[in-house]
């Protein structure tokens, strides 16, 4: 009796449809993904074990030159603290005074702003490649000395803005000299703001908190 010939079957894989979703995916991805955007103002900060997250911040840095910039994420508080400002210290700072619409959506849609009051009718009117420029090379920082306390204006119409429902974060580079975050803080004390975080670099990189200072309630606006 004759044998029975089993046929056989190619042992080869289409790969054609996997082939095509993998390229689908990660085309979606590239599309889809969010680069972290360059720092305004980079600083090299310390390092910490720390691993709570930063939310809801006004986050104040501080190069090693000394000069002080502020960050805010959320665009409508950025808007609702420089209409505060203008609330509470138009007399005092006529350069918040008469702003356009558009100036206000210019300063609303800027992140990171280290320009004195008096310069900031100017800087709002720039086109988005002498802004960059600016940024670059001759932002000067925002004052704050024992006579001109600009930075801690800012930071008391954040949170005057909010309802005192913000953090304050201090992002100081470890190469800079101390006296430069000590003389923020007494700047901040100076309008009755007694709470701070400040801001690390983690072993794993990202940034945290490393402190925050145990002060009760107080530091609420009024």
């Amino acid at each position: 009796m004759p044998k029975v010939k089993v046929p056989r079957k190619s042992t080869i894989v289409d790969m054609t449809a996997m082939c095509d979703v993998a390229f689908l995916l990660l085309t979606f991805f590239i599309l889809t993904a969010k680069f972290k955007p360059q720092a305004v103002v980079a600083v090299d900060v310390p390092s910490a074990r720390s691993t709570k997250a930063v939310d809801n911040a006004i986050i104040i840095t501080v190069n090693t030159e000394g000069k002080a910039f502020i960050s805010l994420k959320e665009k409508q508080v950025r808007y609702a603290m420089l209409d505060k400002l203008t609330e509470m210290s138009a007399g005092h700072y006529p350069g918040v005074v008469d702003l356009t619409p558009a100036q206000k959506e210019f300063f609303s849609l800027t992140e990171t702003w280290g320009t004195p009051i008096e310069d900031l009718k100017r800087v709002t009117t720039m086109t988005g490649t002498q802004l960059k420029e600016y940024q670059e090379k001759q932002m000067p920082g925002i004052p704050f000395d024992s006579i001109n306390n600009q930075l801690g204006d800012w930071v008391s119409a954040a949170r005057y803005a909010t309802g005192g429902d913000i953090q304050i974060g201090i992002k100081g580079d470890k190469n800079s000299n101390v006296e430069y975050v000590k003389n923020i803080i007494k700047r901040l004390t100076d309008r009755d703001i007694h709470r701070f975080i400040l801001i690390t670099s983690l072993a794993t990189g990202g940034d945290a908190p490393a402190e925050t200072a145990a002060t009760p309630d107080a530091d609420k606006p009024k």
